[in-house]
């Protein structure tokens, strides 16, 4: 090769390594995230756009363009609360983008900030006093009767220049409502569809207005109206299937989802509602399938990988549902309906105390976030913590007064704290809020209950049942009722005339045999229990109270029985593992009842009553004795005043040589258990050995004065002869 030709060769590479790194510059990297955002954005893509917009943030931090776009495509996706973030954040590195604060005052409005709302609406108006869209948002920030007033006199001012659009006479309709004035609403919102009859704003508020009255033919007449216009891939569509759905038309729904598909087989907002009715209706194979499709479609979707995660949530894949919400919370960690879903699959996979991490993470992002409110509230009142449950409440009820779920949370928490008045005010807003609600009128009995008002308790429990005949928990206090009152046939009586009313009720029918066995009729409430379980195999708990019931008559394999059929129903059922333990006990099979208890603690490990017998089993028959101390420990920081915690770990301390401190323990057990031989034996085993003679002999005279056998009887015996 000769030297011109190697210089050009030269110059060749150079240029290419040239062209090469000007393509990874950050900038050119910038410009390319920028143009594939914007034609993703363009095109509706807005999933695909927000991570190419989030690709030029990781390279300009404060690029405000790709902070506005954000916040508007998530806008457009309706996910305003992930919006607002952006939003803020465009309005900060420019205070005069207007587009970014009206969308900021528009989210400020859904959450009710009406003085942030009006503070944007404001500076827009004040830069563009004719800014239409300003001019609604600060008219819809009214509130009180006279600033509704003042409103509708100011877009009255403007009506010439305005009233030719369909929006000016929807913020009419808006405050009409607010004003309860139903007839002008009606009015403004026709008016806004004869203005603009293609309108799909105008035509679902008019929807929306007669769904509201009830009004259910021209509710869909408007709706269908919305749809018309409107292209295949667009949200009016999806709001006349929700439309259909609400009316449980999920046929119809179906019909017109698969119709749009047909045509639009991309249009992944039709494929994911299909899923979730299918969801809906039980249909969970379909729905796997459905999602699989978006998946396929999108392998990005985390609408998809959302709703695949609840579909292996009802499959009861907990761990496949975790991997699945956290993937997207991965990816957008501030969507608070999958962080409440997270935190249900770890609710159900046991991990209690993550569940409430996760609770407590979406309401420091979102404190206005309503259902992760109400969990939280529930399982801290579940917890025993009452007045923590109480201040989660507390604030939801003081914003959505009217909101059954909160009203009946706050109820039953000041009934647990033993605040029966509070309870029944509460309870009383309940009913009138909620009066076709039975559960309203149940937990209003129960308070009437705890305040001893019986007949009006009695009258508000029939109540219930009256709307909800097969309502099993009134029924239950009815009788337990009966029962207080020394009245064992009106207990019986009082659940079989329920069973006239609903006679394939497996639940009623399962109270009917409880019924039996507080009465002590057990051949009746045997042959009540197996109907139960006939009428509705999959309920655990008449396996339970017939394994029990056997338990106590000594038909040992029959009790196993049951409870290997309860544990089919729920191998996590922690009562079933326990009686199996004990049962297991009772055959002197110790190595199964080990097995039983540690199963137990697998499940929970903090469960007192598991540990406390598994430490004495270990104790007193080996097994992994070092385990015995640390188990018994653990059972009395869990039942710190239990009798028999008390003894067993006295017990494993006495043996270990721990005389004074097993003493303490034992004297304790025994003072709350003076008929129980083996304890007083234990007891007097302690004082033996510390030389405490009177004491001792009195510790085995109690032991020896018992009916009751204990493998001990015959020491106890040699120890008071020798003392004597």
């Amino acid at each position: 090769m000769s030297r011109t030709c190697r210089w050009i060769t030269l110059v060749i590479i150079l240029g290419m390594v040239v062209a090469v790194g000007c393509s990874r510059s950050p900038e050119a990297k910038k410009a390319r995230h920028l143009e594939r955002g914007d034609k993703f954005f363009s095109q509706q893509q807005y999933r695909e756009a927000i991570i190419e917009y989030r690709n030029v943030l990781r390279l300009d931090g404060a690029n405000a363009h790709a902070f506005q776009q954000i916040g508007f495509s998530y806008y457009q996706l309706g996910e305003q609360g992930q919006a607002f973030p952006f939003f803020l954040r465009a309005k900060a590195l420019d205070p005069n983008n207007l587009d970014a604060r009206l969308k900021l005052g528009t989210i400020y409005l859904l959450s009710q900030k009406l003085e942030e709302t009006r503070e944007e609406a404001t500076f827009i108006l004040e830069r563009e006093p004719k800014n239409f869209d300003a001019l609604l948002l600060s008219a819809l920030t009214a509130a009180t009767a006279e600033e509704i007033d003042t409103a509708l006199k100011q877009l009255a001012a403007v009506q010439a220049d305005f009233s030719d659009r369909a929006k000016f006479h929807i913020a009419r309709g808006t405050l009409y409502l607010r004003q309860q004035n139903p007839r002008s609403a009606e009015q403004a919102y026709k008016e806004a569809v004869a203005r603009e009859p293609e309108s799909v704003e105008a035509h679902t508020l008019l929807g929306n207005f007669y769904l509201g009255q009830r009004n259910l033919p021209l509710a869909e007449q408007e709706f269908q109206a919305a749809a018309r216009p409107a292209p295949l891939d667009s949200q009016a569509q999806i709001q006349l299937a929700d439309f259909y759905v609400l009316l449980r038309k999920t046929e119809q729904a179906k019909e017109l989802l698969e119709a749009i598909l047909r045509q639009k087989d991309g249009y992944l907002p039709a494929w994911r509602r299909l899923a979730q009715i299918q969801l809906g209706e039980g249909n969970i194979e379909e729905a796997l399938k459905t999602v699989d499709t978006i998946l396929k479609k999108s392998p990005s979707d985390i609408d998809g990988y959302s709703l695949r995660g609840r579909i292996r949530l009802a499959r009861g894949q907990t761990g496949e549902a975790i991997a699945d919400f956290q993937r997207v919370l991965k990816q957008e960690p501030l969507l608070a309906e999958v962080r409440l879903n997270l935190a249900m699959a770890n609710l159900q996979a046991g991990n209690g105390q993550q569940a409430k991490q996760e609770l407590s993470e979406i309401l420091k992002n979102s404190p206005h976030y309503t259902p992760a409110s109400l969990r939280l509230a529930e399982l801290t009142l579940q917890s025993g913590a009452l007045q923590a449950a109480i201040d989660l409440l507390e604030p939801v009820v003081a914003r959505e007064p009217r909101n059954p779920q909160a009203l009946l949370l706050m109820g039953t928490a000041y009934l647990a704290a033993k605040q029966a008045d509070k309870a029944v005010e509460i309870f009383r807003k309940t009913v009138a809020t909620a009066p076709e609600d039975p559960r309203a009128l149940y937990w209003l009995g129960v308070g009437l209950l705890a305040q001893n008002h019986i007949e009006e308790a009695r009258k508000t429990l029939e109540a219930a049942l009256a709307l909800k005949p097969d309502y099993v928990e009134p029924v239950d206090v009815l009788v337990q009722l009966a029962d207080t009152q020394h009245n064992p046939q009106a207990a019986v009586e009082r659940v079989e005339q329920q069973l006239d009313l609903i006679p394939t009720s497996g639940p009623l029918q399962y109270l009917l045999g409880l019924t039996y066995v507080r009465v002590g009729q057990d051949d009746k409430a045997e042959g009540a229990l197996v109907k139960a379980i006939e009428l509705e195999p999959k309920l655990p708990a008449p396996y339970l109270t017939l394994a029990n019931l056997y338990a106590r008559t000594k038909r040992h394999a029959e009790a196993l029985g049951k409870l290997e059929q309860a544990l089919q129903l729920n191998p996590k059922d922690i009562e079933a593992h326990m009686l199996r333990g004990a049962i297991y006990e009772q055959q002197n099979a110790i190595t199964q009842a080990m097995a039983a208890y540690e199963k137990v603690l697998e499940l929970n490990p903090r469960f007192g009553l598991a540990a406390n017998n598994l430490a004495y089993l270990y104790s007193e028959y080996g097994g992994d004795k070092e385990k015995a101390l640390p188990l018994a420990q653990r059972a009395k920081e869990e039942l710190p005043d239990n009798p028999y915690v008390s003894d067993t770990l006295g017990w494993i301390l006495y043996k270990r040589g721990v005389y004074e401190q097993a003493l303490n323990l034992l004297t304790d057990s025994a003072a709350k258990l003076p008929d129980n031989p083996a304890v007083q034996y234990h007891l007097g085993m302690a004082h033996y050995k510390l030389g405490n003679k009177e004491a001792a002999k009195q510790a085995f005279a109690e032991a020896l004065q018992s009916n009751i056998q204990f493998p001990e009887f015959e020491d106890a015996r040699q120890k008071l002869a020798e003392l004597r």
